[in-house]
C-alpha cells in the first residue's frame, strides 16, 4: 500500500495563501452547486424544461461562486466584529485563533448578519446584471414580470429569497464551512488536482462564451435592442444544424431573443399616442383615417378648404377670361 502523506502540504486557513485559497475552494463550489440549483428552478418553477442556465456551456454559474464567497465573508466579519462570543450553539465550528471584538450575543448578530446577506446578494445581483446590460445588451436573466422589480434585474420576492438563504447558511452550513476548509487545505495533493482540472475546463469555457457574448453583444448594440440570453441559448440548441447553413443565423437568433424592451418602449409610444384621440380610443385600422389626430385632421380640413377656396378663385378668373373673350368677339 502506498502512502501518500509525505504528499500532504498543511495550509492554515487563516494564513494569506489559506485564505486565498479558501475562497477558491468556495467559488468553484458555490458555481457548480448554483447551477445545479438553477437547473432544477427553471426545470420546476419557470421554463418547465432542462436548459442549460449559465452565460459559460459548462456546469458553472461564476455570480453563485461570487455569491458563496459573499456569504462566507459576511459571516466571517459578523462573527469577528459584531459577535461577543455569547450564546453561540455548540454544533459551531468556531476557529480556535478567532477573536471575538463585538458587543453583540449569538442571536443578536444572527439577525445583522442575515439582513446584510440578503442586501449585500441583492446589490450583487444587481451590479452583474447592471455590467452584462450596459456592457454587453445582454440580459442573463428578467424578473420584469414580478412586482417591485427594478430594470427586471432586482425585485422584492428575490430579495427575500436571499434572506432566506442567508438564515439557512448561518445557521446550518457556516457552522462547518471552516472544517471542511481546513480539510481542503490539510489535503493539497488531491485537491490541487480536481481545481487544476476545473480551473482549465472553465478557462476555456470562458474565452468561448465571451467570443459568442462579444458577437451577440454588437448585434444587440446595432439593432439597439437587449438580448434575452436564456431564450437565445434555447434557440441555439434547437437549430444547430440550421446554424451551420445559414451564416446570418446568429444575428437572426440574436433578433428573435430580444427582450421585452422594444414591447415596453411600444406599448408606452402607443398609451402616449392614444392620449392624442378623442375618447383616448386609437381608430381601428379600417378607418380610412387611422393615423390622424384631431390635430392633423383639422389641419387637412383646413388645407381642403384652402384648396376649394383657390379653386373656386381659379373658376372665377376662368369665367371672366371667357366672358371677356366673348365680349371682344361681340
Amino acid at each position: 500500500m502506498i502512502n501518500y502523506r509525505f504528499l500532504d502540504i498543511v495550509i492554515k486557513t487563516n494564513s494569506p495563501l489559506g485564505t486565498f485559497l479558501s475562497y477558491l475552494y468556495l467559488f468553484i463550489i458555490g458555481s457548480f452547486m448554483g447551477w445545479l440549483i438553477e437547473i432544477l428552478f427553471r426545470r420546476i418553477f419557470t421554463q418547465h424544461k432542462w436548459t442549460n442556465p449559465g452565460f459559460l456551456k459548462g456546469p458553472c454559474l461564476p455570480l453563485y461562486g461570487f455569491g458563496l464567497c459573499l456569504l462566507y465573508l459576511i459571516c466571517s466579519l459578523s462573527f469577528k466584529y459584531l459577535c461577543n462570543g455569547e450564546g453561540i450553539p455548540d454544533y459551531y465550528s468556531v476557529s480556535k485563533d478567532m477573536v471575538f471584538s463585538g458587543s453583540l450575543n449569538f442571536t443578536e448578530a444572527s439577525v445583522v448578519a442575515i439582513l446584510a446577506i440578503g442586501v449585500g446578494m441583492t446589490l450583487l445581483e444587481f451590479v452583474a446584471g447592471i455590467i452584462f446590460i450596459k456592457g454587453f445588451r445582454i440580459k442573463l436573466w428578467d424578473y420584469s414580470s414580478l412586482k417591485g422589480n427594478i430594470m427586471g434585474i432586482i425585485c422584492p420576492l428575490f430579495s427575500a429569497i436571499w434572506l432566506a438563504v442567508g438564515a439557512i447558511f448561518w445557521f446550518f452550513i457556516e457552522p462547518y464551512v471552516i472544517g471542511w476548509l481546513d480539510f481542503f487545505n490539510n489535503h493539497m495533493w488531491v485537491i490541487t488536482f480536481i481545481l487544476g482540472i476545473y480551473l482549465g475546463i472553465l478557462s476555456i469555457d470562458v474565452v468561448t462564451s465571451i467570443k459568442l457574448a462579444s458577437k451577440v453583444s454588437g448585434i444587440a448594440k446595432k439593432n439597439k435592442f437587449v438580448v434575452d440570453f436564456s431564450k437565445f441559448q434555447s434557440n441555439l440548441s434547437k437549430n444547430k444544424i440550421f446554424k451551420k447553413r445559414n451564416k446570418n443565423w446568429v444575428e437572426e437568433q440574436a433578433e428573435l431573443a430580444a427582450s421585452k424592451l422594444k414591447t415596453k418602449i411600444g406599448d408606452l409610444t402607443y398609451d402616449i399616442k392614444r392620449h392624442m384621440y378623442v375618447g383616448n380610443v386609437m381608430p381601428t385600422t379600417s378607418d380610412a383615417a387611422s393615423d390622424e389626430t384631431p390635430r392633423t385632421k383639422a389641419e387637412k380640413v383646413k388645407n381642403k378648404n384652402d384648396i376649394n377656396i383657390s379653386d373656386k378663385e381659379t373658376k372665377t378668373i376662368e369665367n371672366q377670361k371667357n366672358n371677356s373673350k366673348v365680349n371682344n368677339r361681340k
